[in-house]
């Protein structure tokens, strides 16, 4: 929660000014204020970039902030321009918003307000040597706290609603609570790697799961927003949203289950297709040997481009060396086009293509560019998204005229017809992996896209068998599950110092163990 406090000179002001109604002044400036608080801990979801830590800087839409501030006066004035125009405002902008950009203003709290985040983690009271009981205590917050976060997170959600509604309006989580403080602890004390940013947005984040899970039995609420692409969103704080790590925190141990290389395995059940439609008499695996490769022996595959793309010099570690082709292969499977050259956007910001962000390198872009198996994999994904395009334009020409799957100059874009195509089937195949599962009784505890998160894992007749449902209905035989074991954050044991005996209790010790080896072990009677 976020709790300002204001000068009382702004609310002596403003009540000078209108006096009347009595109480309007009060009413009008603490509506304002709410407004102000909610916008202020909706910005705080987001990772603060290095200029808004350095500037102590939000992003909020003053228009917004003007329009929901409400009015005061016979007159009805705006509150938010009252205040402007008496140089008592409550925020000031730094960098100014523009419709044009889709950019909202960066702002910072004036001295006529005292900002207090409740959900701000204040690392001295966690340490190793805190209490359970201390940092249980501490992390848990407040129940007023508590229900105070959940009431503005989901101001819609009530006992009133119908079961039919809730699963209309929201999906609930399951959360490990003793996980997630662990995982707190631990990135408070432990975590090196990761940046202050990131760093301060996932103890936010946690923070505000712990708070919501507290007054929901044990379940986080993620409200759904649904994508016209054809994917479901959650919209703020999700298992969608949050790194890895604090999912894994959140549902403890578990089981995940990929689709595997999805978005290629899509493209390649159309392969067949495609050489029907040109008559070729070759294979599959004759035109599209590069990408079977890719998917059949991706380890392999992978290693050897790892191998030829990277130096010695290359100062990142071979984990993070996967992580980037596998991000570029991602890219060229999206239609990642392959020349290394940017561009200037209508806003006169300059914009690289994909694969020049994801490898930085000019040299190592180039090794991977030229390698031969590339060059293979980026022909016959061409193909594969020319065909799928070809199919739209004779089966499917109402997409052309949807305007989101058009150019800014309105001709049809083929990046996002093939982004819509896979995005509906890739939720069509999720839905095949849950009706599956759940004749098995086994029910998801998330679902993130083309990954989903079992609470036990799926024996082998059960994951064959969803596999083959998979292939059987999209006709599409390269559809495979990928599982991956998850395990809860444990709190790390420290063990209690041993007391330092004094120097003369060490001295009378060590004569005993002297007289013991000299006069050996005897009972003595007096």
């Amino acid at each position: 929660m976020i709790k300002i406090t204001v000068d009382p000179k702004v609310f002596n002001a403003l009540k000078l000014a209108f006096p009347k109604p009595a109480n309007s002044a009060n009413r009008a400036l603490t509506k304002y204020v709410s407004v102000l608080e909610n916008m202020l801990f909706e910005s705080l979801h987001h990772e603060a970039t290095p200029m808004q830590r350095k500037l102590n800087l939000f992003a909020l839409s003053l228009q917004k902030l003007a329009n929901k501030g409400g009015q005061i006066g016979p007159k009805k004035i705006r509150l938010h321009q009252w205040l402007r125009d008496n140089n008592l405002s409550l925020v000031e902008p730094v960098i100014i918003g523009s419709n044009l950009t889709a950019q909202v203003s960066q702002v910072k709290l004036t001295d006529q307000v005292t900002m207090v985040d409740t959900l701000a983690i204040e690392e001295d009271i966690l340490s190793v040597n805190s209490t359970v009981e201390e940092i249980d205590l501490y992390l848990s917050g407040d129940e007023y706290s508590n229900y105070g976060v959940a009431r503005l997170l989901y101001p819609e959600y009530s006992n009133d609603l119908t079961q039919e509604q809730c699963e209309e309006l929201f999906d609930l989580v399951p959360v490990d609570m003793d996980s997630v403080k662990n995982y707190i602890l631990w990135l408070t004390t432990e975590s090196k790697l990761l940046t202050k940013e990131k760093k301060d947005q996932a103890l936010r984040q946690a923070r505000i799961i712990l708070a919501v899970a507290s007054v929901m039995e044990g379940h986080f609420i993620q409200r759904k927003k649904a994508s016209l692409f054809g994917r479901m969103y959650y919209s703020g704080v999700s298992m969608q949203s949050v790194n890895k790590e604090l999912r894994r925190a959140v549902l403890g141990n578990c089981y995940e289950y990929d689709i595997r290389s999805s978005v290629i395995s899509w493209k390649m059940g159309y392969a067949k297709g495609y050489l029907e439609t040109i008559g070729s008499e070759q294979t599959v695996r004759d035109v599209f040997k590069a990408t079977l490769n890719f998917l059949e022996h991706k380890t392999d595959f992978m290693a050897t481009i790892r191998h030829f793309t990277f130096s010695e010099k290359t100062p990142a570690n071979k984990d993070f060396q996967l992580k980037l082709l596998k991000r570029a292969f991602t890219a060229i499977s999206f239609g990642a086009r392959a020349n290394a050259k940017g561009w200037q956007n209508d806003s006169g910001e300059w914009s690289n293509p994909a694969l020049v962000d994801i490898l930085k390198n000019t040299h190592e872009r180039e090794r991977f560019l030229g390698d031969i198996s590339v060059q293979a994999f980026i022909q016959e994904q061409a193909i594969l998204d020319n065909h799928l395009f070809d199919l739209v334009n004779h089966y499917r020409q109402d997409l052309l005229k949807l305007d989101y799957l058009n150019t800014p100059s309105g001709r049809p874009s083929k990046a996002k017809i093939l982004a819509y195509l896979y995005q509906h089937d890739e939720s069509e195949m999720m839905n095949v992996v849950r009706q599956v599962a759940a004749e098995f009784g086994r029910f998801p505890l998330a679902n993130v896209h083309d990954a989903i998160f079992f609470k036990h894992k799926l024996v082998m007749d059960i994951r064959s068998e969803i596999e083959l449902r998979m292939q059987e209905y999209s006709d599409n035989p390269y559809w495979r599950l990928t599982p991956k074991q998850l395990s809860r954050y444990e709190r790390k044991v420290v063990q209690p110092k041993i007391p330092e005996v004094n120097k003369e209790e060490a001295e009378y010790n060590q004569q005993i163990k002297q007289f013991m080896r000299y006069f050996g072990d005897y009972s003595f009677e007096y």
